[in-house]
């Protein structure tokens, strides 16, 4: 069985470089045209089901994706954003540059992150593998291909359930940006990152 994880299209504050987290922006018009353009890449995909996150920049790209297929779309808690409490809307740059910005950690040393409010790496890694476990699978023998609509510190979470990566590499590789798509293979019950952060459009 095949996943593929999309983090959402584009909002008005990824365009601004904030925080989101919990937040539930909607996707703005650039980000549907990124979500329309990926789904017609990917439409020979028979896709079997798609999960989504419960914020609507999320659940907008999975409906995009979904396209005409007869699939339900199905939200799910465990595939929300980590939570970043009262910090979310912090400007990257402000946090990568200061400190003594309460996300400092998060963006420029991951390793030494400690959630002053919202969660840590490891609640959201957590929630991750029981959705994997659970959900994802008892389907390996039933289902071929799995769409997940989700964020992107959420999928950086899922890869580490996957490869048990230090969290000081967090942000190494791939740059998860709006509608990349990870593909993660199962089988044997055992899942392998078979691509990371593949965009089906030209930046």
């Amino acid at each position: 069985m095949k996943i593929y994880l999309i983090r959402h299209g584009e909002t008005d504050w990824n365009k601004e470089g904030r925080m989101q987290g919990g937040v539930d922006i909607p996707l703005n018009a650039y980000g549907i045209e990124l979500a329309e353009i990926t789904a017609e890449a990917m439409r020979d995909i028979p896709f079997d089901l798609i999960y989504t996150s419960p914020l609507q920049r999320a659940r907008k790209t999975a409906e995009i994706m979904k396209r005409h297929r007869d699939i339900p779309v199905i939200v799910d808690e465990r595939l929300r954003e980590m939570s970043f409490g009262r910090y979310e809307g912090t400007l990257i740059r402000e946090a990568a540059c200061c400190e003594e910005n309460p996300m400092h950690n998060f963006i420029s040393s991951p390793g030494d992150y400690r959630a002053k409010d919202g969660e840590d790496f490891s609640q959201v890694i957590r929630r991750a593998g029981d959705f994997a476990e659970s959900v994802l699978f008892p389907l390996q023998n039933t289902c071929e291909n799995v769409l997940l609509a989700v964020h992107g510190a959420f999928i950086r979470c899922f890869i580490r359930y996957i490869e048990e990566r230090p969290l000081s590499a967090f942000w190494d590789g791939i740059p998860q940006q709006n509608c990349a798509v990870t593909i993660v293979e199962l089988r044997g019950g055992r899942m392998e990152i078979v691509e990371e952060g593949r965009l089906y459009y030209r930046v």
